[in-house]
Order: C-alpha cells, then structure tokens, then sequence
C-alpha cells in the first residue's frame, strides 16, 4: 500500500524532521517525530501532476482566483459536507492562521476579548495576543464518554468586558470532537446573544472517522450567517501544508465587504501554486482521501490500543483528525519529568499539552500520520519506557 511507504524527510527542509534537535535535541537519525501536523505521506498524484505542468512551463507568474478555483472548492464541499457554497463567499489566504488574525483585524479592535475552547491548537492564542486583543479561555470538560464538551453556562458567567468574537476549532484539534449539530446550535445561541462573531476553523473536516460526520456551521445553523466565518483548506487533507493556502467562506455581504477591505490594506493575493494545488486536489484527490482515511482509522485503533494498555495513560476516544491525546496525569509526573525520563528514552517527540492552554497540562499530542511500521516502532519505544516507571 502507498502509505506503507516509508519517505526520507531528513535533510529536506522539513519542520517535522529538520527541526528535532533544535527543539527537542534529538537527532533526526534517532528520532521519531510525532509532533507537528503533517503526514509522512506523499500527496495525490493529481497535485504532484499539477506542479509537473507548472515546472514544464517554467512560468510562475501572478494568479488569480479563476473559475476553476471555485468551483472545485464549491464541488467538493456539496460532494462531501452537503454544503452549498456560493462562489463569490470565497477569499483565498495564506492559510488558516493567516485568515484567523486577518479576521481578527476585520471584526475586533484592540483590548477587545476573543474566546476560545482550551485547549486547543496554539497558534489561536499566539495570533490573539500578538494582535492586542484579550485571551479568554473557555476550559472544555470531559463527560461521561472520555471526550470533551463546551460549558457555555459557565463561560457565560464568567465575562467580563468588551468581548467581540468566539473562535471555534471543528473537528477540535487536539482533542478530536466531532461537533454534534446541537453542540453548534447552542454555541450560535450563545454567540448571537452576546453579539460576538464566530470563526469556525474546519481545516480538519475532511478527516473523520467511520460514524462521525462533520457538518459545517453554517449548514448546522443557516440563520448564523449574519455573523459566521468559516475557514477551509486543502493543506491538511491532503498533506500540502507548505502550500500555506486557505480558503475564509463568508456568505454574509456586510462581514465580505469587512473582510475585503483588510485583504485590500494588507495587500493579500492569492498564491499561484496554491491556486493550482488546490484546485488538482479537489478534482482528483478523492479516490486517495478514501484511501487515507481507511489507513489511518488502523493507525488509530493501533494507537489507542497500546497505550491504553499502559497502567496511568489514557488516549481520548478519536473521532476525527489524526492527532491523537494522550493524559498521563495518573503517573503524577512533571512535563520535566517526561522529557528526562520518557522523551530522552524514546527519543519520540510529541506535541507538550502545556503548550494548548488552559487543561493541556499532564497531556501530549501525537501525530499518527505515518507508516504503520514506524508507528508501531513509537509504540514499543513507549511501552518499553513507561512500564518502567
């Protein structure tokens, strides 16, 4: 099978591979990365064919967000999420995060207060704070099933101040929630009543599991788009990540024109292989995702497996993306700890739950997006080093 294929990263500028002993003091040789999320897996042949034609021709000149652009992206949210996009709702940006701080230019001003769920992925708050605006952490709980879920009543309690936007990662990155459509329903309740925007980042809808379906916000509350923004991308999906494009779906015209009006101070247009690359995933990467998504349902179930097997580490149940989360606070270690006694053992580097904020502490993401022999290999290097403990 193709994802069996093991790809040598070293020394090809890879941040997941490349950037080890820099910030874990690992050497690559030794290493097995399980921190940053992309996959170790090569992307469709239909994108690699894209960028084939592009370096025959051996122009790489301006783009523009053509026809075809469009409607590949309007095809495969109507193919795969039921979800009708109309195509002039659509702006191209250079990836999520990008269009996660330039939506907070457009909706917020500064010392405004912006929510998130913690934890959840970091660049949310580095782009919150970097841009003037006041962090408010929502702490996500655990019901009775091991996932989490979001205490809108008491995050209603507790503000306070000029809060103006909610941003919401869905499917939840690190904790793999699939939002239900009630969940969505009672945060747009929640939100339309404190009269604050929200930022939906679906990066990850593409990546859910057999009985699980994502169902994009707007399509859960039609009447939320007034006041909705919605992110999508191809870059994780597919495993193009270095293409740093994303799409912002806005169907409201007044939030457009808001939105419009900072791409044009900021001089924002669209990148020419990501044009190119999305458009060549959407029209020919299906059959691949298929396949990837039945390679990685194993990845999971490998995973969860074995650690759960190991006395103090509980994984959470994973309903979608391929980053999975691990609580190890029954062992009572420190994260010092971990790295001395574990990560130098292992040298598997995963993601520090501290790093996701508020209720990431006694955590760690790992990213099971690789061979099933180099997973199993992690996998026998942490059983072997937390039985010892």
């Amino acid at each position: 099978m193709q994802f069996d294929k093991i790809h040598n990263r070293i020394g090809t500028n890879s941040d997941k591979w490349d950037s080890l002993k820099s910030l874990y003091g690992l050497s690559p040789d030794e290493a097995i990365p399980m921190w940053v999320a992309d996959m170790d897996f090569q992307a469709p042949e239909a994108v690699t064919s894209a960028m084939r034609e592009m370096v025959e021709r051996g122009i790489y000149g301006y783009a523009c967000e053509d026809d075809n652009y469009r409607s590949a992206i309007c095809g495969w949210m109507e193919r795969r999420h039921k979800w009708k996009v109309q195509p002039a709702s659509l702006f191209s940006v250079h990836g999520i995060v990008n269009a996660i701080a330039l939506a907070i230019q457009a909706y917020t001003a500064p010392k405004d207060g912006i929510i998130i769920f913690s934890p959840v992925y970091h660049a949310f708050a580095r782009v919150i704070k970097a841009s003037g605006r006041r962090l408010i952490e929502s702490p996500l709980v655990k019901g009775t099933s091991g996932k989490y879920k979001m205490d809108l009543k008491a995050l209603s309690n507790n503000l306070n101040g000029n809060v103006r936007m909610v941003i919401l990662c869905s499917p939840h990155n690190p904790g793999g929630r699939v939002w239900s459509a009630d969940e969505l329903e009672e945060l747009a309740e929640f939100a339309e009543r404190h009269k604050l925007i929200i930022v939906s980042d679906e990066i990850h809808h593409d990546l859910v599991y057999a009985g699980f379906s994502h169902i994009p916000f707007e399509k859960a509350v039609p009447s939320a788009q007034s006041y909705l923004i919605t992110l999508t991308s191809t870059t994780k999906t597919f495993n193009i990540a270095g293409m740093h494009t994303g799409n912002v779906i806005i169907s409201d015209e007044k939030l457009r024109m808001q939105f419009k009006k900072v791409l044009l101070e900021l001089a924002i247009s669209p990148s020419s292989f990501g044009v190119a690359m999305t458009t060549a995933a959407y029209n020919g990467g299906e059959d691949w995702l298929d396949r990837l998504l039945s390679y990685l349902s194993g990845n999971k179930d490998l995973f969860d497996s074995r650690i759960n097997e190991i006395r103090g580490l509980v994984s959470m149940p994973l309903e979608a993306t391929y980053l999975c989360w691990v609580d190890y606070r029954a062992l009572n270690m420190s994260l010092t700890e971990y790295k001395n006694k574990i990560e130098a053992e292992t040298k598997v580097a995963a993601s520090y739950g501290e790093t996701f904020g508020n209720g990431g502490q006694g955590h760690l993401r790992f990213n099971i997006a690789m061979p099933k022999k180099v997973l199993d290999s992690a996998l026998d290097r942490l059983q072997n080093a937390f039985t010892k403990i």
